[in-house]
């Protein structure tokens, strides 16, 4: 997979669950659906901070990876966030990724990265990149569902 292909899927990806989250209404925000479920500015300020974990990863051609304690303090700190924070925090660092995605080589692309969740997971650079492209779906699903239970069944 070359960086083109991969610009274009994370484009958009990115860009369908940015169009949701805009269409959540401000006072739905921080509504869960249950009460241990998360809030549609939460999903969304984790697929922000996603995008600025995968694009260190890819500036660093695999060598910044994240860790444990790294979720926890992303955690925290989204807890404080606004829409604006959110939808400012995704602009940023979906430009830094894609930089860093234009400046890669095939070759780097192509370079196995292990991290040490799940045991060790080897995949390919290209593979974590990737993994933002499964972050910008799997949350505008979630935040899609979350619009059909307060009623927002229109397609965003």
């Amino acid at each position: 997979m070359n960086n083109q292909m991969i610009l274009t899927l994370i484009t958009n990806g990115k860009d369908g669950l940015v169009g949701t989250f805009n269409a959540v209404p401000d006072d739905k925000l921080n509504w869960k659906p249950l009460d241990n479920g998360r809030t549609a500015l939460d999903l969304f300020s984790e697929a922000a901070q996603t995008t600025k974990m995968v694009a260190e990863m890819s500036q660093s051609r695999g060598e910044t990876k994240p860790s444990r304690e790294l979720f926890g303090q992303m955690k925290t700190e989204r807890e404080a966030w606004t829409k604006q924070i959110a939808l400012d925090a995704m602009q940023t660092n979906f430009a830094a990724l894609s930089a860093a995605i234009e400046s890669l080589s095939e070759e780097e692309l192509s370079q196995t990265v292990t991290l040490a969740m799940g045991g060790g997971m080897t995949l390919p650079l290209a593979g974590w990149i990737m993994m933002s492209y499964r972050t910008y779906v799997s949350r505008f699903a979630q935040i899609n569902y979350i619009q059909t239970l307060y009623g927002d069944f229109d397609s965003h």
